[in-house]
């Protein structure tokens, strides 16, 4: 996703149990970042797909754009990374749970039966 560069729509992705670990594919949605909480409430998984990402970006202030990338597992894990187009650059990112907690808690609940 990073290498795709900035000024990207929403991006959505399945993950899917494979092997240890997970993969991501990527799925066609249709947000325009709007009102990314009521375009998450409309998306159910199969069972199949261990967990869902979401990556938006953000104007926090002028001249701070951010991406926000969120992951959540059927398991209750959840996690949000977010990047500074300022300081882009990997080790510049910050990961941890709790950052952007409705976002979190939405796309966990697109997992929910």
């Amino acid at each position: 996703m990073a290498t795709d560069g900035w000024n990207q729509p929403p991006r959505l992705f399945a993950l899917v149990t494979e092997g240890p670990g997970y993969s991501v594919v990527e799925q066609p949605w249709e947000s325009t970042g709007e009102d990314v909480l009521r375009d998450l409430a409309r998306i159910s998984w199969p069972a199949d797909v261990s967990g869902a990402a979401l990556s938006v970006q953000r104007i926090l202030e002028p001249d701070h754009d951010v991406r926000l990338t969120v992951g959540a597992l059927r398991t209750q894990e959840v996690a949000t990374a977010v990047r500074y187009r300022q300081h882009d650059d990997a080790a510049q990112v910050a990961i941890a749970a709790n950052l952007a907690p409705r976002l979190e808690r939405a796309l966990w609940d697109t997992l929910q039966d």
